[in-house]
């Protein structure tokens, strides 16, 4: 690159962390740099106050991506990322338009699927009119009891507690308490991301509101008025509304988990792939936030701008944890630090713990909306709002917090068939700098049909022939393709004493074919699941 030329920054994305990463590389980098947005919308929505809409007491703002980009400096490109040619830093977009980066920013957020047939999914704007139908229905009389949910997988749990209350207040204000409420989540505790203070508020709110929590219960479908669980039991409702569970769309040439997700380090560099960055939910960090975007963007803008020659110091991610829940009451002001030495207990106060607060509190996009609105963000000591209730939390980036897990995660009745009864006792074993052609010889000698990757003999992914075909299909060529870029990363693993029926149920829910067996962070084994399905139905050893 030419000493004179500014490197040239794609962003892929055109949401929360796209356009922190946007801003703050204008405000650090702006003579070291050039950015280009690319999104496959036309629109940016600020979707925190969606749950609000239809009760008439907020609005979901959305601006014109063109119109930012402009102020922000930066071009924009209509298109989907799809893929990376790493050697030859080329971005593979869904309008079939490569475009070469010097470095490359993943923010493109999730997909937001259902997760609950049945159920009206509450994704955010696009399903504000369903829910007023919903409450409309509730006041007609039609509907007598509606269900909450929080399914399991990745998510932000927040927007169905303010659901459920700002739901339950609007009942109370028309005189209908006979209505049921109740939320169902797979948390052990309400709100856990925000700690024991902020669970207790919380649960008494909702106590307070007639609103009944069912805890440590995975829903999994609604029909016939049932509402039915996993492993069992269910819950008579007339309505459900449930959250999406959140995916990341596959990007070839990257590493990505079973569920989509990119891994980063504490730079937000994209393990083992030079040049690429990756911030917000399409990150593996376990929290879905837009503050926890933005931060992620800051850390990523910072690490590219220090590379680029500018006069900045990169930052490690050490995200703080910031919420404002919606209630439709008096306001509980509450604060957690989750790291690994926390400076102060958990707190739960009615005289605010930090102030002003914000939805999405970006460094530079809260400020740049705000500008772009006509409005400037209240000055502290300002009037606050009367029915929020705020959550502080310092948490330590290697922890996952909240419902991820799926209800078959655990070892189960030692009567059953084990997974070391099916598994192949010998799994192939790579490493992630091994080339595709390589893996290719290595698999046909075996054959086998996968191979578990392996750093410092720690298990980090898996590659299967699937991906090998893939790899083809994007003429990635055999010597340069490498198995950390095309391998499933931090795959779904068993243990040898997991019973063969979770490990179906396991591949059955993340929709995949083998299991690597794990010990101690060692591969010990490969369980296709066909053989595993054999032995289920077969009923050996399962006490049938």
């Amino acid at each position: 690159m030419a000493a004179d030329r500014k490197r040239h920054v794609l962003i892929a994305g055109g949401g929360v962390a796209a356009l922190e990463a946007a801003l703050a590389l204008r405000a650090i980098a702006a003579d070291r740099v050039a950015v280009e947005l690319l999104a496959p919308d036309s629109q940016f929505w600020y979707r925190p106050l969606a749950v609000a809409e239809p009760f008439e007491l907020g609005e979901a703002r959305r601006f014109e991506l063109a119109d930012l980009a402009r102020e922000l400096g930066a071009t924009l490109t209509a298109g989907a990322l799809t893929g990376i040619d790493e050697w030859r830093h080329v971005a593979h977009t869904s309008t079939n338009k490569p475009i070469p980066y010097d470095v490359l920013l993943v923010a493109c957020g999730v997909l937001p699927i259902p997760a609950i047939p049945g159920a009206l999914t509450f994704r955010g704007p696009t399903d504000i009119e369903p829910f007023r139908r919903l409450l409309q229905e509730i006041e007609q009389g039609d509907v007598r009891s509606v269900a909450f949910v929080i399914p399991w997988g990745a998510g932000w749990p927040l927007p169905i507690y303010e659901l459920a209350l700002l739901t339950a207040a609007h009942l109370e204000n028309r005189g209908m308490p006979e209505v049921a409420v109740t939320l169902v989540t797979p948390e052990e505790e309400p709100l856990q991301q925000f700690g024991s203070a902020a669970s207790d508020a919380v649960r008494s709110l909702l106590g307070a509101s007639g609103v009944e929590l069912r805890a440590l219960t995975y829903a999994s479908a609604f029909s016939e008025g049932e509402l039915e669980f996993t492993p069992e039991g269910s819950l008579p409702a007339d309505r459900v509304v449930a959250l999406p569970r959140l995916e990341g769309a596959p990007i070839d040439g990257l590493p990505q988990t079973v569920t989509g997700f990119i891994p980063v380090d504490a730079q937000c560099r994209v393990s083992g792939v030079a040049d690429v960055f990756a911030a917000g939910d399409i990150t593996n960090f376990g929290v879905k936030q837009g503050g926890i975007a933005t931060q992620q963007a800051d850390v990523a803008a910072a690490a590219i701008a220090a590379d680029a020659g500018a006069d900045v110091v990169p930052t490690r991610f050490e995200p703080v944890l910031r919420g404002l829940l919606l209630t439709g009451r008096q306001p509980r002001y509450l604060r957690r630090e989750l790291g690994p030495a926390p400076v102060q207990e958990p707190v739960a106060s009615y005289e605010p713990l930090w102030w002003p607060p914000a939805k999405i509190v970006g460094r530079h996009l809260a400020p740049f909306l705000a500008s772009l609105a006509g409005s400037e963000p209240p000055a502290s000591g300002g009037e606050r709002p009367a029915n929020v209730i705020e959550l502080e939390v310092h948490l330590d980036p290697e922890v996952v917090v909240g419902p991820t897990s799926t209800p078959w995660s655990a070892d189960h009745d030692a009567s059953e068939a084990h997974v070391a009864e099916a598994m192949s006792p010998d799994p192939l074993v790579v490493a992630p700098e091994d080339t595709l052609g390589e893996l290719a010889e290595r698999m046909l000698e075996s054959g086998t049909t996968a191979a578990v990757v392996s750093e410092y003999g720690r298990v980090i992914g898996i590659l299967t022939t699937g991906d090998l075909i893939r790899a083809s299909a994007m003429r990635v060529h055999p010597s340069e393709g490498r198995a950390r870029q095309w391998m499933t990363a931090e795959p779904v693993t068993v243990s040898p004493r997991t019973s063969a029926s979770v490990a179906v149920r396991l591949a059955r829910d993340y929709g995949i074919h083998h299991l690597p067996v794990v010990e101690s962070g060692h591969a010990v084994g490969m369980l296709v699941v066909d053989d595993a399905q054999r032995q289920v139905e077969m009923g050996i050893g399962l006490g049938f």
